[in-house]
């Protein structure tokens, strides 16, 4: 297997697992409560989502695939999105890219993180060629999706002037 395409599934993995260390670090910041739960929920997901990528991983290095992705672009893509990481670039939603210190910074890291994995996933199962590896980062993609609705409600539940800026009122 070529060192691109384990450099996609080493980002893959790295990125969940940053995703889990994330959000459980972000659970500390409550005492209890939906949002605890929530945000515990969410680290689960994202070291289930690196299981997944280390599983695809073995089976991919042992099926000796030689190209998993139809486009050299995915290496390029790629090459741009290593670089900053997925939650590492989202902290930019922080000022001054400190790590999040209230709440609002926790959901707007995570909204930038999860917007940048469904786009990442999206591409990747795109140009994915062989059919099982794209049905993996097509869940994998729609799963991200359910994260970023998810902390979207719950951002909106616990921030007005956000629910009024992205929906119009406080539903």
């Amino acid at each position: 297997m070529p060192q691109t395409q384990v450099s996609v599934l080493d980002f893959a993995i790295r990125s969940e697992e940053e995703g889990a260390a994330f959000y459980s670090n972000a659970a500390r910041m409550f005492a209890g409560g939906p949002e605890k739960g929530f945000l515990e929920g969410l680290a689960a997901e994202e070291a289930k989502h690196a299981s997944t990528f280390r599983q695809l991983r073995e089976k991919t290095a042992k099926k000796g695939s030689a190209e998993l992705f139809t486009s050299a672009e995915v290496s390029d893509y790629m090459d741009a999105v290593v670089r900053g990481g997925l939650f590492e670039s989202a902290r930019g939603a922080v000022p001054d890219g400190q790590a999040p210190g209230t709440v609002e910074d926790v959901y707007a890291v995570a909204i930038r993180a999860e917007r940048s994995s469904i786009l990442l996933y999206g591409e990747l199962a795109r140009q994915a060629r062989d059919k099982a590896v794209r049905k993996i980062l097509e869940e994998l993609e729609r799963e991200e999706k359910n994260h970023l609705v998810r902390i979207v409600a719950l951002r909106a539940d616990h921030d007005t002037m956000f629910a009024i800026e992205r929906f119009g009122c406080v539903c």
